[in-house]
């Protein structure tokens, strides 16, 4: 793969035709979003003149640390990631742009027989205008032989009969939603149930499966089976969902009509990353750890669906809320600070140019993001309790205290972590660290630890030295779910190639289509279905 861009129309994140750095595109989008909303949780990010000062004092380090191609060599690396990049990426991620791929967006009406079922078509069904599909489950094959449900006591419900199966995206629910399925045979009873699905096999690809995902079941009362209004609104919203129209009794089968009213239906996908909605949820739970705000989550959506039917458009808008993730105030003062806080205390791990596992990031994220939607009423305070909670419980784990024994000197125990981050402090900015321990000879004192922990994880050169490092390693801890040298890599390498081409365009992920390349890899398509 050659990391080019693309000559046909260039769209940014407000839809002009002129190309914008990351940092006017974050700047803008701010702005258009307060005049909007007010505000809006993920992407309530650091104010401009912030941003500028952080990108400026990023650009000064990359200078001191040579990271930068020189310009008499520019050429000649271009030649060498040219070579390279198709190689590496096909070897390691299976990384391929849009146009490289043959993705299928919208389905071909399948048959309902067996997974991934009939997709319902996309569309508002109130209860005037229901969707309604007749059918008949004579001679279909058993698709779901037994199923698990977690919403229902944790009960396994077997399934021996005969199946249909109908693929549907909730996105809304009316007044009254519910699904029906009624029948008028006198010997069939039909027996309704919802799978939850956004994974490869949610849906069992052969007979007689089994499936683990259950959310809700409905047995037949006078011919009709219904999920109701109040079991509907504990279906999850913009993830896939199979309904299934199936039997307790082995071969028992028959005709039925199935009607859904009060809801609204995501046009089908193949593969469910390719749902605005989902694509939005997903990038809430994998970079923030929690399902998205009301606010957020519609902002989001609507900066995709307002595209239409552009797909120049749909691709730009959709690399860039997935880069705002990052770039929020909700990462930077969670996911990011406990990256800074790894580095401070531990430097890189052995032989690897990070500092931080992915099994670690995900153990303590929680304690740092647990309450925090920013710009809800509260979210300071609780970000600040958070934050000392963590830096409290960090300094007493018995990793910390190995490495920073008590004995330590107060001004040993800061020099140490400004080494490990590899930074070169300002004296002002070191004697504020060891001050935190006030005259004291050792460093006993957790809450001094904590603090001065903190204050070296929370300095400006500390932030901006390890910024694009930070983000290439979340882009495999976010979409891919492992660590850069865990397998189909093995090694750095890709880790490497992304933080050089980052940094040859100054951090911006736009120009060095990091972020397109990551959404559009096989390996991270494959996380949600084909």
């Amino acid at each position: 793969m050659k990391s080019t861009t693309t000559n046909s129309r260039q769209l940014d994140i407000l839809g002009n035709g002129s190309h914008q750095s990351a940092q006017e595109i974050l700047t803008a989008t701010l702005k258009r979003c307060q005049r909007s909303l007010g505000y809006f949780s993920v992407f309530a990010t650091l104010p401009a003149l912030v941003l500028s000062n952080i990108h400026e004092a990023r650009m000064e380090d990359i200078k001191r640390t040579g990271a930068t191609v020189p310009e008499g060599t520019a050429r000649s690396s271009e030649r060498l990631n040219a070579v390279k990049t198709s190689e590496l990426l096909k070897r390691q991620s299976k990384f391929r742009l849009p146009h490289q791929n043959n993705f299928d967006i919208v389905p071909a009406l399948g048959d309902n027989d067996d997974c991934p079922g009939r997709p319902i078509a996309g569309g508002s069904y109130p209860a005037a205008a229901p969707y309604v599909a007749v059918g008949d489950t004579t001679g279909a094959n058993n698709t779901v032989k037994a199923f698990y449900c977690y919403y229902c006591f944790y009960l396994t419900v077997d399934t021996p009969g005969p199946d249909h199966v109908y693929s549907f995206i909730l996105n809304d629910l009316g007044p009254n939603p519910k699904i029906e399925v009624s029948t008028a045979s006198a010997t069939f009873s039909p027996l309704i149930y919802v799978l939850e699905g956004g994974f490869p096999e949610a849906c069992p690809a052969s007979t007689g499966g089994f499936a683990g995902n259950g959310l809700m079941f409905r047995e037949t009362t006078s011919r009709v089976a219904t999920i109701n209004s109040q079991a509907m609104r504990r279906l999850p919203l913009n993830v896939p969902l199979y309904l299934l129209v199936d039997s307790q009794i082995r071969d028992a089968a028959g005709s039925y009509t199935l009607k859904m009213e009060d809801v609204t239906i995501s046009q089908p996908v193949t593969n469910a990353i390719d749902d605005p909605g989902f694509f939005v949820r997903q990038h809430y739970l994998d970079f923030l750890g929690r399902y998205p705000d009301e606010d957020g989550l519609r902002f989001w959506m609507n900066e995709i669906t307002s595209c239409g039917g552009d797909q120049s458009c749909i691709e730009v808008k959709r690399i860039n809320d997935s880069g705002a993730f990052f770039l929020s105030i909700e990462f930077q003062e969670t996911g990011y600070l406990l990256y800074r806080a790894y580095k401070a205390a531990y430097g890189n791990l052995p032989d690897a140019p990070v500092p931080i596992k992915l099994n670690e990031f995900w153990g303590d994220r929680w304690r740092l993001q647990q309450g925090v939607i920013v710009n809800q009423p509260g979210w300071q305070q609780v970000l600040e309790n958070n934050k000392q909670a963590f830096l409290n419980y960090f300094v007493q784990t018995p990793r910390f205290n190995s490495a920073y024994p008590t004995s330590m000197t107060p001004s040993e125990f800061v020099d140490r972590l400004f080494a490990n981050g590899g930074v070169t402090p300002v004296s002002t900015d070191r004697s504020a660290a060891v001050a935190e321990f006030s005259s004291a000879s050792n460093t006993a004192d957790v809450g001094a630890r904590a603090r001065a922990l903190r204050r070296v994880a929370e300095n400006p050169t500390l932030t901006a030295q390890e910024f694009n490092r930070a983000f290439v390693l979340m882009q495999y801890f976010g979409y891919l779910h492992r660590n850069p040298n865990d397998a189909p890599d093995g090694n750095f390498e890709g880790y490497n190639f992304w933080l050089n081409k980052l940094n040859q365009f100054n951090g911006d992920f736009v120009g060095a289509e990091m972020v397109k390349s990551f959404l559009s890899s096989i390996e991270y398509r494959q996380r949600f279905g084909p």
